[in-house]
């Protein structure tokens, strides 16, 4: 049976395709005013689905780090993982399929006189972008972003900053999150 036999969800989509099937494409498409590559866009978006979202702690509360150098953070609270990309074990992103994906990471801790706190985002083990505040009372964030271009099996994470440390608890302030925004 064809693929789009069950994408319910996209059921006009789908209709549309079962009437092509019928009826012949090219009489379908002259008749719906669609080009081909319409139609191959409407396909590609039911079948490439990525997206991730998750915080640090999956359960407790307080800081990690610092620590001497960067280190890799693992983000255990997985809110949502469309495609399983993101893996909850190692902190790793791993693309599946070619495309531009968006990541937006936040990062906060309580005031300290001597300690930071920040993230690297780092594709491949390159640096990307950063995030960093330094305050020495209360509870401070700092946010950043990145659309990436990937290609399959690209590897993106993020590191906690040399001697900086972040803080997470049960209402989950600090966050890594992904998707995919089009193929290419």
């Amino acid at each position: 049976s064809p693929w789009f036999v069950s994408c319910c969800c996209w059921s006009s989509l789908c209709s549309e395709l079962r009437f092509t099937q019928t009826l012949g494409t090219k009489s379908f498409l002259m008749e719906n005013r669609m080009k081909p590559r319409e139609l191959n866009l409407q396909t590609s978006i039911i079948m490439k689905r990525v997206a991730f979202s998750a915080s640090l702690r999956a359960s407790g509360s307080g800081h990690i780090g610092p620590f001497n150098t960067h280190t890799p953070l693992v983000f255990r609270h997985v809110v949502t993982n469309i495609g399983n990309a993101y893996n909850p074990n190692t902190g790793l992103f791993i693309a599946s399929v070619r495309g531009v994906y968006h990541f937006v990471f936040h990062v906060g801790a309580f005031g300290h006189r001597s300690h930071g706190s920040g993230a690297i985002l780092v594709k491949n083990g390159q640096h990307i972008f950063i995030t960093y505040e330094h305050q020495t009372s209360g509870y401070g964030k700092s946010s950043n972003g990145a659309s990436l271009l990937l290609e399959v099996g690209d590897v993106v994470f993020l590191r906690l900053y040399q001697t900086s440390r972040i803080y997470d608890d049960q209402a989950h302030h600090s966050t890594f999150s992904g998707h995919l925004l089009f193929t290419m």
